[in-house]
């Protein structure tokens, strides 16, 4: 039986700290079945209501027929989903609204006013589908700002996986008057940490990662700024990633487009001169050969 593949949307959300560039990470629950004690960026699956075209006269950036151009996609309907839901999913996980309000300036939620209490708590019903995106933006006149979304890579879920995703990871600069929260329901942590810093505790067995939050994180660690990040985005020719597991005599490696044995899907033992584009698992852990 084939699997079902659902769109979905994860977004790395970033400042600039002490120590260089940071990302937003959270910590799924541990009783959940999908990534369940995992550290991961917010995101989820694209919802119905991602793709109401009323949404389009709500936001200010990067329009849905935009979306489309630069995700290589010719439904618009479903690039609108995949941007309204990067939205959604860091408001409802993190806290992070992206959104301007009538003034034009970014909506402040860290100021302790009855405006910003109102708006944090429209996090748990949007959360629920109780209030969908395009309704809390009306009722707080407010504008969604898809241009802050930066396209960052593509991800699908490898064929042989129970659950599997067609998701696309976006990069986004906190607005200044916000602070991340995780949302204490399908997250139980939530920290800034740089990229070498998450991978560091990765390796020392402090965190979970999974693959593509990996190789984010690789990506990622070479950047020293936001601006950094945001200029290498813009200028990056996104590739869709679609892993191939490979089982041989008892490893357990991830093969990328581009490794000699991706084609045949099995991967050999790494010899001189070959091109090497995979992940092994070594001891519990994802390493590069």
């Amino acid at each position: 039986m084939q699997v079902p593949v659902r769109d979905a949307s994860t977004v790395l959300p970033l400042r600039n700290g002490s120590d260089g560039l940071e990302v937003f990470m959270v910590k799924r629950d541990s009783r959940l079945g999908f990534l369940g004690g995992a550290h991961v960026f917010p995101g989820g699956a694209v919802d119905d209501a991602d793709s109401d075209p009323r949404l389009d006269g709500l936001c200010e950036g990067m329009t849905a027929e935009q979306a489309a151009e630069a995700l290589a996609i010719k439904d618009v309907d479903r690039a609108r989903g995949y941007t309204f839901a990067a939205i959604r999913e860091l408001f409802e996980e993190a806290g992070i609204l992206l959104a301007r309000g009538t003034s034009g300036e970014w909506v402040d939620l860290d100021e302790d006013t009855e405006d910003s209490h109102r708006l944090l708590g429209l996090r748990a019903p949007l959360a629920k589908g109780e209030l969908s995106l395009a309704d809390l933006a009306e009722q707080e006149s407010l504008r969604l700002n898809t241009g802050a979304l930066h396209y960052f890579a593509h991800w699908i879920t490898p064929e042989r996986e129970s659950k599997r995703f067609d998701t696309r990871f976006f990069l986004a600069e906190i607005p200044h008057c916000q602070s991340a929260d995780h949302d204490r329901h399908e997250t139980t942590e939530g920290e800034w940490l740089t990229p070498a810093a998450a991978l560091k505790r990765y390796a020392a067995r402090d965190i979970e990662l999974v693959p593509p939050t990996i190789c984010s994180l690789d990506r990622l660690a070479v950047d020293s700024s936001v601006e950094e990040a945001l200029q290498a985005a813009r200028e990056l020719d996104v590739v869709e990633v679609l892993p191939k597991i490979s089982i041989n005599d008892g490893d357990v490696t991830i093969l990328y487009s581009g490794d000699d044995d991706y084609q045949s899907g099995v991967a050999r033992r790494a010899s001189s001169g070959m091109l090497l584009n995979r992940l092994v698992l070594r001891d519990g852990l994802w390493e590069r050969p």
